[in-house]
């Protein structure tokens, strides 16, 4: 009777967990696209190997490849879930003691060898899939910056170079693994790591005419991009970059096809490596191939540099709202100077012993909002150390006719906020409370924390003929500064009231910190 229960709480728990497992790969599938990519090119090419155009077989290297790569769909997936070092333990796991392990395994058991499908090849191009995204991946968290060298390493041109790059060796390797491959027809897709290094003279050979075509083609990109579409399209408009890319085709194409032709693997048969697979530099087809690599690299440049453009808005925009806030930050420091130095004043006048103990408090006040003010984040306990200091500051001023009720958070050093956030409402208690109100009063004034949940209230007297602080003749930059803070550090993650509550203003202030 009590097994059944429990069974059912199993199975609940059991597609409770699945469907979670489900939702979190929906929610984050691109961070397995790269793998994926790697899967289907290392199929690609292995199917092309085998020279038997039939489903059956396209489907066994396909289905075989994926139960052999499924390890490097899981680390990946898991690295990308967690940070330091478990994502980097699990990703050495994955990417390195897995083929290691089945290198050991090939070795030991033939039967195993003789199935095993994936070979170097395949997996460093999974390898290079993960690092690709886990390098896009960091891009996006850092600040960016215009001589950032990740934003330069995921250049458009770096990547369009780094791909003409690995199309060249790739190339050179297919051709090294064929005897006379202009003559052999077609070609088997396969690289064969040993054969590079034993017959490495010829695979160079191969490379540097391929490197040729490469820089072509780059070439190609870079005119496009650079002068048809950023001189001509983006300053004068459609009818000019339309010419020039005419002009372009027409001038150019004939010239790069001679030059192409002067490689000595153009030399061997009649057969050539240009677009019209003869020696006329003049076929119309060279001219067509030129027209469809610009056609082809436009729309990806144009989205590449719409991103470009989208990224310097939205970089201008932070740097704007760094400047704001640092300005409104510092329009805080000049009231609380005033109102300071005013209760100095009034000590030396009265020729008070607490003059000098005022002086060095004030030094420490004006250390902290020059110093830490600055800062983005402080430590709680720090800024929690500031209103205590300036609060004992306005106790020698007002002594018995004004009493302090405070409450103080435990463990503040755990958390962090803006700094001379707080002072604000403080700041506002006294300008626009306690300096009209009938004496004696009191103060009170209670900061709680629940987890890194910050509660700060703030309640004092207002005097019969004292205005609201929301008024805006009197707030000023108090609270209207507070508000602006808010909004731009802390928005949709704080709550804040400011109301008057008979002969009382009542303050509260609610935000989300971040640990240290």
């Amino acid at each position: 009777m009590q097994a059944a229960p429990f069974r059912q709480a199993l199975a609940a728990l059991f597609i409770q967990g699945f469907s979670n497992m489900v939702v979190n790969l929906r929610k984050n599938s691109l961070v397995l696209l790269p793998i994926f990519a790697a899967l289907l090119l290392e199929a690609s090419i292995r199917f092309l190997s085998y020279q038997k155009p039939d489903a059956t077989t396209y489907l066994a290297v396909h289905g075989q490849l994926l139960i052999e790569m499924l390890p490097f769909f899981v680390c990946h997936y898991l690295a990308s879930t967690r940070s330091g070092r478990p994502a980097l333990l699990i990703w050495l796991g994955g990417f390195i003691g897995y083929p290691l392990l089945s290198n050991i395994l090939a070795h030991t058991i033939p039967a195993y060898g003789q199935w095993l499908l994936l070979e170097i090849q395949g997996i460093l191009f999974a390898l290079i899939a993960s690092v690709l995204w886990f390098i896009h991946h960091f891009y996006g968290r850092v600040k960016q910056g215009p001589r950032s060298w990740i934003a330069h390493l995921l250049s458009l041109d770096f990547m369009v170079a780094l791909s003409l790059f690995l199309w060249t060796f790739t190339m050179a390797g297919v051709f090294l693994y064929t005897d006379n491959p202009m003559v052999n027809q077609p070609l088997q897709m396969i690289i064969d790591f040993n054969l590079i290094v034993e017959q490495l003279p010829l695979f160079m050979h191969y490379f540097w005419q391929f490197s040729l075509m490469a820089l072509v083609l780059f070439g190609v990109y870079w005119f496009n991009r650079y002068v048809l579409i950023r001189r001509l399209l983006a300053m004068h408009g459609l009818i000019p970059f339309l010419a020039g890319g005419l002009i372009f085709i027409l001038l150019f194409s004939t010239p790069i096809s001679a030059l192409l032709l002067l490689m000595p693997l153009n030399n061997v048969t009649d057969f050539t490596l240009l677009p019209s697979e003869n020696h006329n530099p003049f076929d119309p087809f060279n001219s067509q191939m030129t027209f469809w690599l610009l056609m082809f690299s436009t729309p990806i440049i144009l989205a590449f540099e719409r991103k470009s453009q989208d990224a310097r808005v939205a970089d201008i925009a932070r740097r704007q709202t760094r400047t704001e806030l640092q300005m409104l930050q510092q329009q805080v420091n000049p009231h609380f100077l005033f109102n300071t130095l005013n209760n100095l004043y009034a000590l030396c006048l009265e020729r008070s012993p607490q003059a000098p103990d005022m002086v060095e408090k004030l030094a420490g006040l004006l250390r902290y909002t020059v110093y830490q003010g600055q800062k983005e984040q402080v430590s709680l306990a720090d800024d929690v150390r500031y209103l205590q200091d300036y609060l004992a500051l306005q106790s020698m001023r007002y002594t018995d006719d004004c009493h302090f009720q405070c409450t103080w958070p435990p463990r503040a050093e755990r958390w962090q906020m803006p700094p001379l956030l707080l002072i604000i409402v403080l700041e506002n208690a006294f300008k626009h409370g306690i300096e009209k109100a009938a004496k004696p009063c009191e103060l009170k004034l209670a900061l709680t924390l629940d987890d890194n949940l910050l509660v700060f209230e703030c309640e004092n007297p207002i005097g019969q003929n004292a205005q609201a602080p929301v008024d805006k003749g009197n707030s000023g930059l108090g609270l209207d500064n507070l508000r602006r803070r808010l909004s731009l550090q802390y928005a949709n993650r704080h709550e804040l009231l400011s109301e008057q509550r008979g002969t009382h203003w009542y303050t509260r202030l609610q935000m989300e910190l971040t640990p240290c």
